[in-house]
């Protein structure tokens, strides 16, 4: 949009009004996530110093698996997902389906490890550990990410000759 409006020496002056966008809170916001996800994978999840790498992935659905392969094979996809959606301007629903995904991953080892408590007459509070809160509070994180603005714009004004 040009428009045309007198200087103060008396001389016409013409600006030019350009739209751009700039990052905005979701892609902030999701970053924040994706680095408390990747953060809770190094974290003691359980008591004893049980980590992401000794909890086998079977573990979801069958409470006396053992094996491989780790638990780092949903929690990386996951962090690798929600950095893309964190990226991308079009990256909401990547946000949202990473901080859904993370937040499924971490209720069922939830439930699963209070049933295991349950049955042994421990605490369930006393059983977990840190780095499970991390990756909680970081899928909750992440999928409110995907709802707020990915970019913001701006309007600037610029002199033209």
């Amino acid at each position: 949009m040009a428009t045309s409006r007198t200087a103060p020496s008396g001389t016409p002056v013409r600006a030019r009004s350009r739209w751009s966008s700039e990052v905005g809170p979701g892609m902030v916001v999701g970053v924040v996530g994706t680095v408390g996800l990747v953060v809770s994978m190094f974290m003691s999840w359980q008591s004893g110093g049980v980590h992401p790498s000794d909890i086998p992935t079977a573990f979801l659905w069958d409470r006396e698996a053992t094996g491989d392969p780790s638990f780092l094979v949903y929690l990386i996809p996951l962090a690798v997902v929600m950095a893309v959606g964190s990226l991308l301007r079009g990256g909401a629903g990547l946000r949202i389906l990473a901080g859904l995904l993370t937040m499924v991953v971490v209720g069922v080892y939830a439930y699963q490890l209070h049933e295991i408590t349950d049955q042994l007459g421990v605490s369930f509070g006393d059983a977990i550990d840190s780095g499970f809160y991390v990756a909680a509070v970081a899928g909750v994180i992440g999928f409110v990410s995907g709802f707020l603005p990915t970019t913001v714009r701006t309007r600037r004004v610029e002199p033209v000759a």
